[in-house]
Parts: structure tokens; sequence; C-alpha cells
């Protein structure tokens, strides 16, 4: 059991200091091995189960789509059980080896952690000792059905963590050594004993079909992908000539900046590129012209919102524009701006300020705001 806890324990960081991003295709192959513990669940009712129980398992996995699975597993499982006689309890053991096949459903195949479940069956052989029925004490080659939960925990590119526990009825009553034939045990209340292993191991990728389209960060675009037309800096003074107001008000522009604009602080020229929270080389300028504002008005505190395009999903949206804000307030603080009057917020592709339709529009929209508090 200590060493049993100590590789959970291994497990557990690895899953909490991971954060690679990894890219899921449409198809793949996959091999994976690790350690079981089994245990006896419904047996003789005369007898319960034994702790110091082990075993092993490797797998050959096809997945057909990001959903769906098809995996081949091979286990060695060692199982004790106790049963009580007039002198005592005595110990029965038995050696399982099982080959399944199952088919595994992904629930949310693109998150970092992938829950599934999976139903199969197997082939098993099996050889009981010191049975209490003696004649039980022999070699039996059946069959079982399989009940399984999991989850997939990325770690890279092509490695995985895999936890799961899985239920499992043989087609018999001879595993615990015991072969009454009254009893009506496990989920189905069949006269079939039942048992239940966890397994820990790694699963790795060694071969991948198209990348997926279904996971992209963006619906329909690649992780790779780059913008068709890259804006120049010519573009970006047209955008900006082009998107400035027809009527300048002079106090608002130069008296009293702040205060008449609605506590809305437009910061004209921080954009981002694409799918990205790097500030440009454009944007330092415009942020440097924000640090002196914000020294010279030491009581003033500022929400820093971020903005997106409208391309991807709502919820990455939201993350990407969180990021941009918080690149931001790095920037600020670094240059001397105390950390405690600044607050940042994103708000994804909500409150447009230009056309998401064209690349123009889509460019002015990946910006920043700061909100007067």
């Amino acid at each position: 059991m200590e060493k049993l806890n100590k590789l959970l324990l291994l497990y557990v960081v690895l899953i909490i200091t991971n954060n690679a991003p990894a890219q899921l295709s449409e198809s793949s192959w996959a091999f994976g091995f690790g350690g079981t513990y089994p245990r006896f669940m419904s047996i003789w009712s005369n007898s319960y189960s034994g702790t110091e129980n082990y075993g092993a398992y490797v797998s050959l996995q096809r997945n057909f789509s990001e959903n769906v699975a098809l995996r081949f597993l091979g286990n060695y499982n060692y199982l004790e059980s106790f049963y009580n006689t007039t002198s005592g309890y005595q110990k029965e053991s038995v050696s399982l080896i099982s080959t399944s096949l199952d088919l595994l459903y992904y629930l949310v195949p693109c998150d970092p952690v992938s829950p599934y479940f999976g139903a199969g069956f197997a082939g098993i052989y099996f050889k009981p000792k010191n049975a209490s029925e003696p004649e039980l004490n022999d070699n039996f080659l059946e069959y079982q059905m399989n009940l399984r939960a999991g989850a997939e925990w990325r770690i890279s590119e092509n490695w995985r963590v895999i936890s799961e526990a899985g239920y499992f009825t043989p087609s018999s009553n001879k595993l615990d050594g015991e072969n009454d034939t009254h009893e009506h045990k496990g989920l189905f209340g069949t006269n079939c004993d039942t048992y239940m292993n966890f397994n820990l191991g790694v699963l790795y990728y060694f071969s991948k079909g198209k990348p997926s389209q279904k996971c992209d960060l963006y619906t329909g675009v690649t992780v790779n992908a780059q913008p068709l037309n890259p804006l120049t800096i010519q573009d970006v003074e047209k955008i900006v000539k082009d998107n400035l107001p027809t009527e300048v008000i002079k106090e608002i522009i130069v008296e009293n900046p702040i205060t008449a604009m609605e506590k809305k602080w437009v910061l004209v020229g921080v954009n981002f590129d694409f799918n990205s929270a790097v500030l440009t080389k454009e944007s330092f300028l415009i942020l440097l012209n924000a640090v002196q504002v914000l020294t010279q008005n030491p009581d003033l505190k500022i929400e820093i919102q971020g903005y997106t395009d409208s391309i991807g999903s709502e919820t990455y949206n939201l993350n990407l524009s969180e990021r941009r804000a918080k690149i931001v307030m790095d920037y600020l603080v670094a240059n001397g701006i105390s950390k405690k009057r600044l607050e940042v917020k994103g708000f994804g592709e909500s409150n447009p300020i230009a056309d998401n339709k064209t690349i123009e529009g889509r460019s002015l929209n990946r910006r920043i705001e700061f909100k007067i508090k």
C-alpha cells in the first residue's frame, strides 16, 4: 500500500504541474501500460475479500474519432479472499488473466482531463488455490462482462496518465473457490462472483491522423494557423484614421481626458494579433502614455478590460480576453503602478467597436479598454 500511495502522489503532482497544450487528432493509435489493484466485490457470503492484491495491464487502443475508441487490454490479477471454517478463516487465492475488448466513449475529448466510460467483454483464464471446495483447485477458461469509467490526464503532446475503475462479472461462481448455486450477487443479481479493478498507468499516442477541427482553439482553424492577411503598419494607420471621430472636442482630448470620457478609456493602438495575448511593439508607446497618466493621478483606480474578435468559442474568448488584460496589468506594474490600483476582467467578444466580418474590424475588436473606478 505504501508503494501505491507514492505512485498516487506522483500522479497528482504530474497533473497539478502540467499545463502542456496538445493538438488532438481525428483518429489515432495508442499503447498503454500500468498497475492494477483488484478486489473481490460480490463473493460467497461465508467469506470476505483480502487486501494483498495486485496486478498489471497492457493495452492497445484505436481511436476512430475524438469521442469513440476500441481498446484491447490484457490484464493479470492476483486476488485473495478468506472463508470461514471450523478451525478459523482460511485464505484462498486466485490468479486471473483476462483479455478484454471494450468500446470507450470520451465525454469531453478536447479538455486536458477527459473522462470516459466503456463496456465490453473478455475471455478469462483463472486458477483458484486452496479453494473451499477442493475440486475447484483447477484451471478454468470462461468469459466476463466489463463496465469501466476513467479519465485521461494530458501531460504532453503524446502522453496521457490513465486512472480507471472497472467492474467485472464473470460467467460463473467459481472465482472465489466456492460454487454455491443459490446465491444472487452483484449489480445484476446473478449467481456469479464479481470483482473490481483500479488501474493507474500511462498511454502513449504513437500514431495520429489528421488534426482535429472539433478541438481547435477556434472552430475550423488549426492551432498553428496564421492570419491570411497580416496587417502592416500602413494598415494600422489607415484603421486608426478611418475610425477617428469626425468631430474633435477639445475638452475631451486635451483639457479633461478622464472625466469627460464617461470613465471609459479606449487605448487605441493597443491591439493583439490573432489568437495572441502578447503585446505588439506598437502597443508600448500607448501603454507608456497610460503609465504617465496613472502616475500623474495617484488616486486613480482602473479596471483593465480585455476583448477579442468574434472568431472562436465564447468560453475560449473569455479566457483569452482576460489573459490580454492581465498582460497589460503586468506591464503597468512593472513600470511602477501599484497592483492595488488595478483589476483585470475579460469580456470576450462582447461589445464590439467594429465590424467582425472584416479583417480590419476584427483587428480593432482585439483591444484593451480602461474603466475608471
